[in-house]
């Protein structure tokens, strides 16, 4: 049976059918939100969060993690569909887009995490459309996606156990997507073994500055060879589009080669532009940092994102991210690693997701021997 949902009043229709039926079959198909603020003056605080929809799942599911001076604590939900397909709202988070493009509201009511939170993303900065994103393995096409990024400030308030704490704008900063196309699901029973990715290192890295923002995404091969590379600056809404165009990335990164998972340290990018000119960037990691793991990134005990969970489920868990026989197991699927930027006299600051696969040739010390105890699942 096919719903119709409020979304179907609106002059918004792609293909002929309702809004509950989208343009592919594939189960893979999915819309999602992604959102990671941090605190710029503390800087050991990251919050990150995700909602996703999955029609051909009949699922909607999201994440939200906290990480703050060596603990994170994780959140997974999910529910059925059915003819709330037009709401952004799972278990006790909640999504309002108050103004498109510049006030998304999020809301965490209270849950057995401790965590809660009810603020406004707010944003200035024109959002950045990436590239179209296209994969193809054994035969299939595995990626088939686009996305925006859009860089913006916080207000409202974030509560841990009953602490609360204020955000304002000068001192908690934001940064957001918003994709949807195909992407690889999880392997299950009978499907084809994965096959191992052609690129061997990744950076997904949005930063902003007081008046403009820089956001690349990056998939090379080898040095210099990238398989995907988009980049683009921000600015303020309304200012002349005179920007020119990014055509090539540098990049020289340090890692703590005494880390139990890939830790960035610091390090340079280079913004190639199609005129010639070159910015440099130099970048600080700092102490911030929320493993995406936590939120079912390449699954975690059997949660898997994309797949059917019922009709409503809820988990959660705390992490000791000073417990060394442990750190692999969570930094496995990446982190939004916070990052502070400096760029011609100011100062920045943004997240680095990054990983770094065995062939690679440059950063062979960002790998980490794995553990012996056999927790590096």
């Amino acid at each position: 049976m096919v719903f119709l949902s409020p979304s179907d009043e609106y002059f918004s229709h792609q293909i002929s059918q309702p809004h509950a039926l989208v343009g592919s079959s594939d189960p893979s198909w999915r819309e999602r939100y992604w959102l990671s603020l941090q605190d710029t003056v503390a800087r050991d605080t990251v919050v990150s969060l995700g909602i996703g929809q999955y029609p051909n799942q009949d699922t909607q599911e999201a994440f939200v993690v906290h990480s703050k001076s060596g603990e994170q604590r994780n959140m997974r939900m999910a529910r059925s569909l059915g003819r709330r397909r037009d709401e952004m709202a799972v278990g006790p988070l909640r999504i309002e887009i108050v103004e498109p493009m510049k006030d998304v509201r999020f809301i965490l009511a209270e849950n057995p995490s401790g965590v809660e939170f009810d603020f406004h993303w707010k944003s200035e900065l024109e959002p950045i459309l990436e590239g179209r994103h296209f994969q193809v393995s054994r035969t299939r096409v595995t990626y088939d996606a686009i996305r925006y990024v859009q860089l913006g400030r916080i207000e409202g308030e974030l509560s841990v156990d009953g602490t609360a704490t204020t955000l304002t704008p000068d001192r908690w900063w934001g940064e957001r997507d918003h994709s949807w196309g195909t992407r690889t699901l999880p392997s299950t029973q009978g499907t084809p073994p994965g096959v191992r990715p052609e690129w061997r290192m990744l950076m997904f890295c949005p930063i902003q500055f007081e008046d403009f923002g820089v956001h690349f995404y990056l998939y090379e091969a080898e040095p210099g060879r990238p398989l995907h590379l988009s980049a683009a600056f921000s600015r303020r809404a309304g200012a002349p589009d005179e920007e020119d165009l990014v055509v090539h990335i540098d990049h020289d990164l340090v890692w703590d080669s005494s880390a139990a998972a890939p830790t960035l340290r610091s390090g340079t990018i280079t913004l190639l532009l199609h005129s010639g000119d070159k910015m440099k960037f130099e970048i600080t990691a700092q102490e911030g940092r929320a493993h995406l793991r936590g939120g079912g990134y390449e699954g975690w005990n059997g949660w898997y994102q994309g797949h059917w969970k019922g009709d409503d489920s809820f988990e959660h868990d705390t992490w000791d991210l000073t417990d060394r026989s442990q750190i692999y197991r969570y930094a496995k699927a990446g982190s939004d690693h916070m990052i502070e930027v400096h760029y011609a006299g100011q100062t920045g600051f943004g997240i680095m997701e990054y990983m770094v696969l065995p062939g690679y040739p440059r950063y062979q010390d960002a790998i980490p021997a794995k553990p012996d105890s056999g927790v590096n699942s």
